[in-house]
């Protein structure tokens, strides 16, 4: 097998998927500009001038064809995609441009403010500290694997409403749509554990105790997608800390999740700091990336606040 780049490798795949296709459909390479500026490689896939399917973006495949995955493999799953994100029964994209309907599936998400100051001239936000907090639509189908739909601002235009009147409805329906999940690290790594079949009684005794002198905690949500957004829930963090009487830490480890850490006397927000601007440049995909910052829940002023101001 003949060993090609990833630009060979798009315009062979871009053929071979072609071929399999209604000669109706015409397939296109674009380049699509994701979270923190990350560019990706996106299939499109157009019938009588309108785009009629998801996005697939092509790098998993070309990974999995270095990897040694045939041709025919390859093209099958893409073709599999498309045909499912256009299944009228899956997706109807009515329910989308319908503002009665789409209203439902409306979230919020938190970004690094910084990392996409272009993406954000284009869409609906609100700045929150050093992040921004952004919109998109939520298809809730498993066989879309919960896709979502980054709401632009020329959607607020078709849908007759404001940001401000977005942001109200978001904040609405996000923590009904993704329920909070706020776990300790030993049910975490437990987890983890356990779906490999490794034993985990050897975590009990060492972080119980630790939990016991403050522990830390992970908070996402159910989903575990975009989960960086529930620290932006009215109630989640004010309860947290009334449970354990006193102030939080909050670590931005992704967009998909934050650590908590409830505050003890002489903890150094600096080194805190530290831990995550080591983590996010060596275990963080550039995509996934939050933030560099540590924030603090304040109890007297129930809200979250930059982690210096209380330090």
């Amino acid at each position: 097998m003949k060993n090609y780049t990833f630009e060979e490798f798009q315009t062979v795949l871009t053929e071979k998927v072609q071929a399999k296709l209604d000669e109706k459909i015409t397939v296109r390479i674009n380049d699509v500009t994701k979270n923190n500026g990350v560019v990706l490689k996106g299939m499109t896939f157009f019938g009588q001038g309108e785009v009629i399917s998801p996005t697939i973006y092509l790098e998993p495949y070309y990974e999995a064809y270095k990897e040694g995955c045939e041709w025919s493999e390859i093209v099958g799953r893409i073709v599999d995609t498309f045909r499912i994100g256009t299944k009228d029964e899956i997706f109807d994209i009515q329910s989308f441009i319908n503002f009665k309907e789409a209203k439902e599936h409306i979230a919020f998400k938190v970004v690094n403010y910084e990392k996409n100051k272009k993406l954000l001239e284009q869409i609906p936000h609100k700045k929150f500290l050093d992040l921004a907090v952004v919109y998109y639509y939520l298809v809730n189908h498993s066989e879309l694997d919960n896709a979502t739909i980054l709401i632009y601002n020329n959607h607020l235009e078709t849908w007759g409403i404001t940001a401000d009147e977005l942001d109200e409805i978001a904040r609405d329906n996000t923590p009904h749509l993704l329920n909070a999940d706020l776990r300790s690290i030993t049910e975490v790594l437990s987890e983890l554990l356990s779906r490999k079949n490794i034993d985990t009684d050897f975590l009990d005794e060492e972080l119980c105790e630790e939990e016991e002198n403050g522990g830390m905690y992970v908070l996402s949500n159910k989903t575990k997608i975009f989960g960086a957004a529930v620290m932006l829930y009215s109630e989640v963090l004010k309860k947290f800390a009334e449970k354990k009487q006193t102030d939080l830490f909050i670590l931005p480890s992704s967009v998909h999740e934050v650590i908590i850490i409830p505050k003890t006397e002489g903890m150094e927000w600096k080194k805190l700091q530290e831990m995550v601007i080591e983590v996010n440049a060596t275990q963080v995909e550039d995509i996934e990336i939050l933030s560099d910052s540590v924030y603090c829940y304040s109890r007297e002023k129930d809200e979250l606040i930059p982690a210096w101001e209380v330090a």
